[in-house]
């Protein structure tokens, strides 16, 4: 657990010390605060409901585009800027278990993909006060749907991490993992119609694309407000199957 909390430590220091997160976090707020002063203009002129504020709020295009592109960003340099470097191997020579780093460089990117999203949270008790909307707060939705950002951001960080202890390419790591985050949000979405009518197999197919769909568990529990353990138990297993994976890519770069 030491091995953890260091790891974690050295990896947080880096991004808060790190332009780039930075960086994303201007651009995107930028963009999200477009998004708000529409969405706020519309509730103000009446074109909206005032008592859906919160909860539309909390899923916006950009809410979208942070949770797709922000996570490979965040992890592409976890293994393979060190594997590049060749600090990978110094580090892999000391006694330190595979699976404490993985999981110390995927706390240290997750702890930071959630404090990035925590001036979302202050615009949000802003724009609801007295000087602007003057509308209630749904408690409710908005932490269940916060609640499922940071899960799906979790998984998608796990398989971030993945795809960086595989590359020393800083660049490959993050396409590679766009693309499996990609495959994860939209894909089951993409390809249901394809399915339909094909006998024998369409409900079971269906069946396990609707299981595996990220962004629709998203949108159809935590954005509304409910939460389900078997939900949560989704996105964990999801976590624990591609952190699982990146200590096993490390593994197998120890014996060769």
């Amino acid at each position: 657990m030491n091995v953890v909390l260091t790891t974690l430590k050295k990896e947080l220091m880096s991004y808060l010390f790190s332009p780039v997160g930075y960086i994303i976090a201007v651009l995107l707020y930028l963009y999200r605060g477009l998004e708000v002063s529409m969405v706020a203009a519309a509730v103000s002129s009446g074109g909206a409901d005032r008592d859906q504020f919160s909860a539309a709020y909390v899923l916006q295009v950009s809410s979208f585009i942070m949770i797709l592109l922000v996570p490979p960003i965040l992890t592409m340099r976890c293994f393979a800027e060190e594997r590049r470097s060749g600090s990978l191997e110094v580090l892999m020579t000391a006694p330190v278990r595979d699976w404490e780093i993985v999981w110390g460089k995927w706390l240290a990117a997750f702890i930071f993909f959630v404090v990035l999203w925590a001036p979302t949270l202050l615009i949000l008790f802003f724009m609801t006060g007295s000087s602007f909307l003057d509308t209630d707060l749904a408690f409710g939705p908005v932490f269940s749907g916060y609640f499922g950002l940071a899960l799906v951001g979790a998984m998608l960080l796990a398989a971030g991490c993945f795809t960086s202890s595989l590359t020393d390419n800083q660049l490959l790591a993050s396409l590679a993992a766009m693309l499996i985050n990609g495959a994860l949000i939209m894909g089951p979405g993409l390809l249901s119609p394809y399915l339909t009518g094909i006998e024998g197999f369409e409900a079971t197919a269906q069946t396990i694309l609707e299981q595996i769909n990220v962004y629709d568990h998203l949108t159809r529990w935590f954005a509304r407000g409910l939460i389900d353990t078997s939900q949560i138990a989704f996105y964990i297993g999801g976590v624990c199957f591609f952190l699982f994976l990146s200590t096993k890519a490390l593994e197998g770069r120890r014996w060769k």
